[in-house]
This record gives structure tokens, C-alpha cells and sequence, in this order.
């Protein structure tokens, strides 16, 4: 069992709720492709599964939100992405072709929070510019 499916038990087991095939094998397409839309994530399930709908696909992603164990972030295309929460990081995002990196934060997070006192959640930020490959065809 790995770490995210043994967070997902226990936030399903604690809002009374059971870790189906489904779930799990959505849980796990997330974990292995972080960034996926939910038509990807539905595509790459159907490929396992044949017989899951895209209604499971979209009403397991939204409980797994409201569960916190996924975040949905907007990465600048009009729809969601989803990836695992837990490690903050920050996004680097290509305006032109859509490339994305995550990166660790340079920053400590929780010695700001311990210097400010306030109890931080979480850590967003998103860095939009060119990736290499469009910078290098638009030098300007």
C-alpha cells in the first residue's frame, strides 16, 4: 500500500465512505501522472478499466478534493489539472505550449509560519514564462 493510498483509506474511512476499485485505480493514475486533466486521467483509466464512466471519473474527482487528498489547480487552459496534496511546490508554465515543472519551494515555509504565527496549509505559486524549446524559436 502506498502512501497515498493509505491516506485515501483513512480520509475515506473517516468521512464513512469505502476505497473502491475505482478510487483506487483513480488514485493511483494521479499519483504516477500528476498534472493530468480529467479527460486524460478518464483516458488513461479506461485503458485499465474499460467499464468505468466519465461520470465516476468526475464525481470521485470532486469527493477526493472535498477529501483533501487531490488539488485541482488551473494551469492556465480554461480547465482543471489534478495532482496529490501534500508536497508543496511551485509550478513553472510555458505561456506558449502549456510545458510544466514543478519545483521545490526556495523558501521554508514553516519558518515563516513560526516567525509570522500563522498555521499555513499550503504553498502556491506559479511562475508563467517560456520553456526552453519556445524561448529558443522567439529569442525576443
Amino acid at each position: 500500500m502506498t502512501r497515498e493510498t493509505s491516506s485515501l483509506r483513512g480520509s475515506l474511512a473517516a468521512a464513512g465512505r469505502r476505497l473502491t476499485r475505482e478510487r483506487d485505480l483513480l488514485l493511483e493514475i494521479i499519483a504516477k501522472h500528476p498534472h493530468s486533466d480529467a479527460a486524460q486521467i478518464y483516458s488513461l483509466a479506461r485503458s485499465k478499466s474499460p467499464r468505468i464512466g466519465l461520470a465516476t471519473v468526475y464525481r470521485t474527482l470532486r469527493m477526493l478534493e472535498e477529501l483533501n487528498v487531490v488539488e485541482s489547480r488551473h494551469l492556465g487552459e480554461g480547465h482543471s489539472h489534478y495532482e496529490m496534496r501534500g508536497r508543496d511546490h511551485l509550478h513553472v508554465i510555458c505561456s506558449r505550449c502549456g510545458a510544466l515543472a514543478d519545483v521545490p519551494l526556495p523558501i521554508d515555509i514553516h519558518k515563516i509560519a513560526r516567525g509570522t504565527g500563522f498555521s499555513i496549509a499550503q504553498a502556491r505559486l506559479e511562475l508563467v514564462g517560456l520553456c526552453p524549446a519556445c524561448a529558443a524559436r522567439d529569442p525576443d
